[in-house]
Formats: structure tokens, C-alpha cells, sequence
């Protein structure tokens, strides 16, 4: 690449690029493929941030990359759908990607990119959803594609009902646990036309505003560590997995940290803002 396209790259992208540990290339299916895969391992989904936010009234998404990005690096901060793909929808771009954000069923949002090489085929690419899409979709060419790790899989298939819409299926051990999620690809949007999505994910009932949700992928090792309230997971490429339920707060911070590698995610602060919202995460299960 030459010197003065690689020195058009704002700061905030290099920084980006970094945190990655990518270096720069041509838009391409490989290196979006890359992207995604270390996106998975250097993000964690996560509401911690969220959970944060809505006690001042910030949302993460309106950050500035720059913002976003010392986050990050100072708290462990990944996000949910909106702040992890507006930020890398802006990173796309900064690439030269042609990449457009969608919104999937009433409350996702992914993205879409259309490469070149393939003269402009919009393939589906999603670093939100706590899934293992480790590299895009290329939907409308594999009505077959599937995107695998341990029990947990991905499809993105045409709506038999819709035509023109796809269905994100998620399965776990073969069956479906979820359709509910459709897009068109043609559909573009803008961070702004979410307003009102964002709104309503920070409704007091709002569901990451009423749960503990950490999820992230180490691949180095083979696994993914997922924690939903007080319950532990750790999930393994052939598909075996332990489950942990943990008794105090305390048991929580240090999970995240051993497990998660997550020292500076400030999850003690998350949970007291749950419990002053009422919700106790060590219930017993109903």
C-alpha cells in the first residue's frame, strides 16, 4: 500500500488498527474475514458499559472513536449491537470498505458490506450478537453458509415469506432457538435513524438493563467464555462445556478478570447498579 494512502488514515483507525493487531490492507473478503475474527477476541460483548451509561445518561454509541476507543483500553469496554457496530461501521468505512448499517427485526443492528471483487455482492457481517460469525456471510451466493463454534451456529437464509428479506437462525446443538431477526440488504441506514431503537434499549425494562451479559471468544484457547447473571460458561471448540453458578459479587469480579482477562471491566459497579434497580442476580432459578 502506498505511503500517502496508508498516512490518510486518521489517528483514531490506526489506534483502532492497533487494538486489532492488524495491519492495514486493501479492501478484500480476507481482510474483512480478519477484522471480524479479531473484532470477537478483542471486543467483548458486554452491558457492563451500558449499565454504566444509563446511571448518567450517555450513551455509548454517541461516542467519538476517538472517545470510544479510550474506553476500551482504560475499561475493558466492548458494548451490545448499537456501540460495537456503529464504531466498526465508521472503521469500515475509514478502510474504504462500502459498508452501510442495517437494522435486523426491530431492535438489532448489523452491518452490510459490498466488495469489489465480487462486484459489489452484499455480504452480512455481525460483531454484536454474542454469535460466532467469524467472518462475512456471503448470503444470497450460500444459501447453505453456516457459522459454527462449539454447539452454537449461524444461518442467514432467505425469508420464505418475505422475498428480498433474509432470517438470522441461531441454533444451539441443532435446534433452533431463534428466527425472529430479519433485514433486507438494500435497506441502508444511518447511526442517526436508530434514535429511536437506542431510546428504548435504555428503558428501565430494557433487557440489558436488567441483566449481567459478558460474552467473548478466546480462539487462542479454543473457547468462549460467556457469564448471563451469576452463571459462568465456558464453551470449547468440540463442542464440550462447564457451567458454573456463582454465589456473590465478589465470585463475579474475579471470574471476569481470571477468565475473561477482563481486569479493568468495572463489573462491581455494574452489579450495584443492578441491585439498586431491584434485580438480584443470585436468585434461585424458578
Amino acid at each position: 500500500m502506498p505511503k500517502s494512502e496508508a498516512l490518510s488514515l486518521p489517528d483514531w483507525a490506526f489506534a483502532y488498527l492497533q487494538r486489532l493487531g492488524l495491519d492495514r490492507q486493501t479492501a478484500s473478503f480476507s481482510f474483512l474475514s480478519q477484522l471480524c475474527r479479531a473484532h470477537l477476541q478483542a471486543f467483548p460483548f458486554e452491558n457492563v458499559s451500558k449499565l454504566l451509561a444509563a446511571e448518567i445518561a450517555v450513551t455509548p454509541a454517541s461516542l467519538s472513536p476517538d472517545q470510544f476507543l479510550r474506553a476500551t483500553a482504560l475499561n475493558h469496554y466492548g458494548g451490545t449491537c448499537y456501540t460495537l457496530h456503529t464504531h466498526f461501521h465508521r472503521f469500515l468505512q475509514a478502510l474504504g470498505f462500502d459498508a452501510q448499517l442495517v437494522l435486523v427485526g426491530t431492535s438489532h443492528v448489523a452491518i452490510i458490506v459490498r466488495l469489489p471483487e465480487w462486484e459489489g455482492e452484499p455480504v452480512y457481517v455481525d460483531v454484536g450478537s454474542a454469535a460466532p460469525i467469524f467472518a462475512p456471510v456471503r448470503f444470497q451466493r450460500d444459501p447453505e453458509n453456516c457459522s459454527r463454534f462449539g454447539p452454537d451456529l449461524i444461518r442467514i437464509a432467505a425469508d420464505p415469506h418475505q422475498p428480498g428479506r433474509f432470517r438470522y437462525l441461531r441454533y444451539r446443538q441443532e435446534e433452533l432457538v431463534s428466527d425472529t431477526w430479519h433485514f433486507h440488504p438494500d435497506e441502508r441506514r444511518a447511526a442517526a435513524d436508530f434514535r429511536d431503537q437506542v431510546m428504548r434499549s435504555f428503558a428501565p425494562d430494557a433487557t440489558f438493563l436488567t441483566c449481567l451479559r459478558i460474552h467473548l471468544y478466546q480462539l487462542d484457547r479454543q473457547r468462549c467464555v460467556s457469564l448471563k447473571d451469576n452463571v459462568l460458561r465456558i464453551i470449547h471448540a468440540d463442542g464440550s462445556e462447564s457451567q458454573t453458578r456463582l454465589r456473590t459479587a465478589e465470585e463475579i469480579e474475579e471470574a471476569v478478570h481470571r477468565e475473561f482477562g477482563l481486569s479493568s471491566l468495572p463489573v462491581a459497579r455494574a452489579i450495584e447498579v443492578l441491585q439498586r434497580r431491584g434485580i438480584d442476580l443470585f436468585r434461585e432459578p424458578a
